[in-house]
């Protein structure tokens, strides 16, 4: 993720200063950090583009935590063992 400043990009509160898909990317390495054993995704992608989509649901996917994921691509739902439609 390119920053105008690399790692000393001032942020701004809630990541304001940042484009939706880098504060996504933000968000999730935030709660990655914590090692959780279960991990929320509400539409956490949404404004990715499809690459990077498959690149972060595919790091995810490789680690052993449960992942509820809500969301609408399809793409974005290849991964899940168990899909519940709403």
């Amino acid at each position: 993720m390119a920053m105008p400043m690399n790692y000393k990009t001032l942020l701004s509160e809630l990541g304001n200063n940042l484009l939706g898909g880098q504060r996504q990317r933000l968000f999730i390495a935030r709660a990655l950090y914590k090692k959780p054993k279960i991990l929320f995704m509400d539409e956490a992608t949404s404004h990715l583009d499809e690459e990077n989509e498959r690149r972060i649901n595919e790091a995810i996917g490789k680690l052993a935590i449960t992942r509820v994921i809500v969301a609408h691509r399809e793409t974005t739902l290849k991964s899940a063992d168990r899909i519940v439609k709403m």
